[in-house]
């Protein structure tokens, strides 16, 4: 069985397609392209296989979790007090969404069995306008639902198709109108952000987060043990509450505050960041083009924030709307962040210098920490001060947070607009410049 990833292998680079040939469709399977005979792509490659095999579980688990949806309405007591109907099935939907991600990822491999052709994606104006609409759509039509207080539940459903037709966007304006990456090779792309990169950031974060809890923790109780009593008390009463308040005073303790942008603004971005593109790593066998290795970041990137802004919208609460439209935000964030880094790994690979990848690692990691602590600066003057920053009672104070918040808001405003320009901007010069080469 070969080994060779052909599900990652590029298109002729002898195309003459017109204008019209190359504005195709955006979500829907475009027409099958015949590969260069010097590619030779073997369509039972075990990548292939590996595409239909996982896809087809990822299905298999959505069907699953969908299946349980029913279940949420039969909670205990115990748990109804905890968590309610709408929230369980807003998580379910998430869940299962993200293993849905396997149905287009099965098709396009099943599609590739059959035949050696390639279905290549290809951008058309039309449905990222149409796609744009939905998303308005869908974005009013749950705020409805949650203004008149009908079953949050639905507003899971809404999300999932908002945040994908999101990520289409994104893609369809970096790509334009290249038209040399498989529709396989997409799917494959967000499969792997979605569920490898995730999964393995997850681990990796939770060890150093149990490592620095524990270090902490040891800390205390040997040079500070009221301190280490005290924060055991308010864990536990957190326990009986779920009341962040209670944390309060403990977020305004400096060394708090330094270990908290030390975490989220350093040591948590580095490690997605190096995790994020793993599509890319997987096929710098292959030396991909820096266009290809940078759509394949950042199409990691994508299926990462896709996750990950699901699991963070599972309660549904009144800013609803609000916290879906920062979290485009993110995406966009992510999806350039990711994609720098595969850029690099690209450049890795065409000239086995490190330098680059080093560039734009630190690059990535600048953007993602900046990001973040402008979000925990947020975070964290809330949790302090409440709602509207009532609590405060020193007006020259008042303004210094207010200023704050407001530049962190302007700050997170800002990153959004200008990385949706760069990532239309990488993409146009990246799509220039291997039409000039080839």
């Amino acid at each position: 069985m070969s080994t060779d990833p052909n599900w990652l292998t590029p298109p002729p680079n002898d195309q003459n397609d017109s204008a019209s040939e190359i504005a195709a469709h955006t979500i829907e399977a475009a027409p099958t392209v015949a590969p260069s005979p010097l590619e030779k792509p073997n369509p039972k490659s075990a990548w292939v296989i590996l595409a239909l095999v996982g896809g087809i579980a990822g299905v298999a688990m959505s069907c699953f979790v969908l299946a349980l949806i029913p279940f949420a309405f039969l909670q205990p007591a115990a748990l109804r007090s905890i968590n309610s109907a709408s929230t369980v099935v807003v998580s379910f939907i998430s869940i299962s969404g993200v293993g849905l991600v396997g149905a287009p990822l099965a098709w396009y491999a099943f599609q590739r069995m059959r035949s050696p052709g390639v279905a290549m994606w290809k951008t058309d104006p039309f449905w990222v306008v149409v796609s744009g609409i939905v998303i308005a759509l869908v974005l009013i039509a749950g705020q409805v639902i949650l203004f008149f207080k009908l079953f949050a539940g639905i507003v899971g459903l809404l999300q999932y198709v908002a945040i994908m037709l999101a990520a289409l966007i994104l893609l369809s304006i970096t790509v334009g109108n290249w038209g040399k990456f498989s529709n396989l090779r997409v799917w494959g792309h967000l499969a792997s952000g979605a569920w490898l990169s995730v999964t393995m950031a997850f681990i990796a974060e939770i060890v150093i987060v149990v490592v620095v809890v524990i270090i902490v923790a040891v800390t205390l109780s040997a040079f500070s043990p009221a301190e280490f009593s005290q924060l055991q008390r308010l864990f536990q009463l957190y326990q009986r509450t779920r009341n962040l308040a209670l944390f309060s005073a403990w977020a305004a303790k400096p060394w708090v505050m330094a270990l908290g942008f030390l975490m989220l603004s350093f040591i948590l971005p580095a490690v997605e960041e190096l995790l994020k593109p793993l599509g890319v790593i997987l096929m710098l066998k292959r030396r991909p083009t820096p266009m290809e290795a940078f759509i394949g970041g950042m199409l990691g990137g994508l299926g990462f924030a896709a996750v990950e802004t699901l699991s963070n919208l599972t309660a549904i609460g009144d800013v609803w709307l609000i916290t879906i439209l920062a979290r485009f935000g993110t995406m966009v964030m992510h999806g350039l962040t990711a994609g720098m880094v595969g850029w690099g790994w690209g450049q890795l690979a065409a000239s086995r210098s490190p330098w680059k990848l080093i560039q734009s690692f630190a690059g990535a990691i600048f953007i993602h920490g900046l990001w973040n602590g402008a979000v925990v600066t947020i975070v964290l003057i809330s949790l302090r001060f409440g709602d509207n920053l009532r609590a405060l009672q020193n007006v020259g104070t008042s303004a210094v947070f207010i200023l704050l918040i407001g530049f962190s808001l302007l700050l997170l405003i800002g990153m959004s607009l200008g990385g949706l320009a760069a990532l239309w901007a990488v993409g146009a010069r990246l799509r220039k410049s291997e039409e000039v080469n080839g």
